[in-house]
């Protein structure tokens, strides 16, 4: 007896309900098939679909699809004809797959109908119907039969398709998602050329666009520019504001490669060619304002948090989730952590990755999800990943050498003027925290060689402990307690409850008898974890009063460094009366108050970070805010806190300018929203 593979109607749930997460992703991939059909435009409408039972429509204006294109390819899950036909027939290179997640779609409703109207027959439309009910009473998804009809039309060619009776409602949330997905899906940077517009008749999709047509592009800071070419190799420009070039890279300063402790050539990239572009911007209001800026520093920070992030567009589209919120792919926000003034972050930069594949290296997941991580992708992430690195050693080394009067290159010199580099192995051991500081050591005359380097192995510090004067330690500590007496008195005169300020006198007390204890004042090897956690147990009353939640996150084993508990302490009470204050600031404006700290080992070095959900740094100079009396506007602090924390990490790391050497930073908006701070200490072993 012959016979063949037959599927349950339970593979149609697998296959769709359960392929794709979000329903607005199910849309866009509607919208795709309308793009590689060639249509100059796909409208979107959805009509009574908070709630279930809605309906869904998207219509183009393509080529249609007759009734055999509908038989073999519509209806035909897991081939398309798209696989064997690379380009629409004006061109245009097709961006689907299987057909996966046009059934995904489709599976939204309960009852489907397409009407298609095929630019190769005028006058001619093909309707088709699936209800899904059908396939509950049979056996086998073949015995449901689906019948194509042809009829008479004055339409012009196009697609309509309808998804009846929604299994479920797009709420508040899923509205948002589809409407930023539907106005970013073809770009926003303002010199795109597609041929094609997506649209989705909502109020969500108008607001999204109004924020997005807010172009602060003229606007940045610093612009790179990097390109990947079709034999994997690449190069870099970097601009300042005012659209100058000023440095240049080539392959050999972007792809370093190391094998056995030798500098050898670079390899070349194995992915398709791409270019990639990053607008980075000052969220510096002050500087915005100097330079004589038509558009409203305050629009600056909503605008890029509809379209901040690095996005990724294949073949004219964006690919989703690159560049999406929580979505750091190329992980700027990690690498910014060693110097925020000089390293993008999602929140302060915008980019895009462009890549056209015509080899197809790129494999799309099933569940829609960006691409797999097969090695073309991991090569194509490498190498923007790479320019940036680029970049933010090239703004350091502009930064170091106008401080010292040297004029900054445009352009790297040629392989030919390069000496060659001796072994990693026959050089003297140096600290490695940055490709700057190996200039010392290196005999070639040219500094900008030494961005070739490998990263060597961070060296934990042996010194001896710092050394720190007692009156210092004192002096901090006591600032401090005036800090935070100064901050409740305020409340007090502000006609706060009087129990609540009779519980911060108390908790005051508490903390300035820490403050006085000898044994704080004497410079130990101690556990960074530990310290932390009694610091915080101390100030968690005052910021619960206040609804601030505390999250902490310690590594998971011992990190130990050199310093006083007093220091440490006054870091902690510092930076969470700053917390405070900024919450206070704000009001009742915000959403979830939260502060979170966290301690971990990066590099070789105790890293200790301090975020809050407030309002960000504002009104104030990041780079400048650290000088005693410098404050923002609306506060009555009187700018000694950060002072504080500033001089006591300068104690810690047995150096003054723990600032500009990226030890202590600032990131205006960092993980939570608000202001983030980030500390790096040197390492010491047990029992030094």
């Amino acid at each position: 007896m012959n016979t063949h593979l037959r599927f349950a109607p339970e593979i149609l749930i697998r296959l769709g309900e359960e392929l794709i997460p979000h329903p607005d992703l199910g849309v866009i991939e509607l919208v795709r098939n309308a793009y590689d059909a060639d249509a100059t435009r796909a409208i979107v409408q959805l009509h009574n679909a908070t709630q279930a039972g809605g309906t869904l429509v998207v219509e183009d204006d393509g080529d249609g699809m007759t009734a055999e294109d509908i038989r073999e390819g519509f209806l035909l899950i897991g081939r398309s004809q798209k696989s064997s036909a690379t380009d629409s027939h004006s061109k245009r290179r097709r961006i689907g797959e299987k057909g996966l997640g046009r059934l995904a779609a489709l599976r939204l409703g309960r009852r489907v109908e397409l009407l298609s109207r095929p630019r190769s027959e005028p006058g001619v439309e093909h309707r088709l119907v699936i209800d899904w009910s059908d396939y509950d009473s049979v056996g086998s998804v073949e015995e449901v039969e689906l019948t194509v009809v042809t009829q008479a039309t004055a339409k012009k060619p196009g697609t309509s398709l309808t998804v009846h009776q929604l299994r479920q409602g797009f709420d508040k949330e899923q509205m948002d998602r589809l409407a930023r997905a539907m106005r970013l899906l073809t770009g926003f940077f303002n010199d795109e050329d597609t041929g094609f517009t997506a649209t989705l008749i909502a109020p969500q999709f108008d607001r999204v666009s109004d924020a997005v047509n807010r172009s602060f592009f003229d606007e940045y800071e610093f612009k790179l520019e990097a390109n990947l070419d079709e034999e994997g190799y690449a190069s870099t420009v970097l601009y300042d504001w005012r659209g100058r070039a000023i440095t240049r890279g080539e392959h050999v300063d972007i792809a370093p490669d190391s094998r056995e402790g030798r500098l050898q050539p670079p390899l070349r990239y194995q992915a398709p060619a791409a270019s990639f572009e990053l607008w980075m911007f000052l969220l510096d209001k002050r500087s915005f304002e100097l330079r004589g800026s038509k558009n409203q520093f305050a629009a600056l920070r909503p605008w890029l948090k509809v379209v901040g992030g690095v996005h990724l567009f294949h073949r004219g589209l964006r690919v989703h989730p690159y560049g999406d919120p929580g979505f750091d792919w190329l992980d700027l926000n990690l690498l910014r952590a060693r110097n925020p003034q000089l390293r993008p972050s999602t929140n302060n930069s915008i980019g895009r990755v462009s890549v056209d594949d015509p080899d197809g290296l790129l494999v799309p997941k099933t569940d829609r999800m960006g691409f797999q991580e097969n090695a073309a992708f991991i090569e194509l992430r490498d190498f923007a990943r790479g320019a940036t690195e680029w970049a933010a050693r090239e703004r350091k080394r502009i930064r170091d050498g106008a401080k010292l009067g040297i004029p900054s290159p445009t352009q790297r010199p040629s392989p030919a003027q390069r000496p060659a580099l001796a072994p990693i192995t026959d050089r003297p051991e140096v600290d490695s925290s940055s490709a700057d500081d190996r200039r010392a050591w290196d005999p070639a005359p040219q500094p900008e060689l030494l961005t070739l380097a490998p990263s060597l192995p961070a060296q934990r510090d042996e010194a001896p402990l710092p050394a720190m004067r007692p009156e210092h330690l004192l002096y901090r500590s006591l600032a401090t307690a005036g800090i935070l007496a100064s901050a409740f008195g305020r409340e007090a005169a502000a006609g706060s409850d009087a129990n609540e300020v009779g519980r911060g006198v108390i908790d005051l007390v508490g903390i300035a008898t820490r403050a006085a204890r000898s044994d704080g004042f004497r410079v130990d090897i101690v556990d960074l974890n530990e310290v932390v956690s009694s610091a915080l147990g101390a100030m968690r009353p005052q910021l619960e009063r206040r609804g601030i939640s505390i999250k902490e996150d310690y590594w998971e084993e011992p990190v130990r460094v050199a310093a006083a508990v007093s220091d440490l302490e006054a870091v902690i009470f510092n930076l969470a009366a700053n917390a405070m204050s900024a919450f206070a600031r704000a009001g009742d404006l915000l959403g979830d108050r939260a502060v979170r700290v966290r301690t971990r080992v990066e590099e070789g070095r105790a890293a200790l970070d301090f975020s809050d959900s407030g309002p960000g740094i504002v009104d104030v100079d990041v780079a400048h805010m650290w000088r005693p009396g410098v404050t923002g506007s609306g506060t009555e602090s009187h700018g000694l806190g950060l002072t504080v924390v500033r001089d006591a990490v300068a104690d810690m790391c047995g150096r003054r300018s723990v600032v500009e050497d990226g030890d202590l930073s600032a990131d205006a908006y960092g993980e939570l929203g608000g202001a983030t701070f980030r500390i790096r200490l040197p390492m010491r072993a047990a029992g030094e």
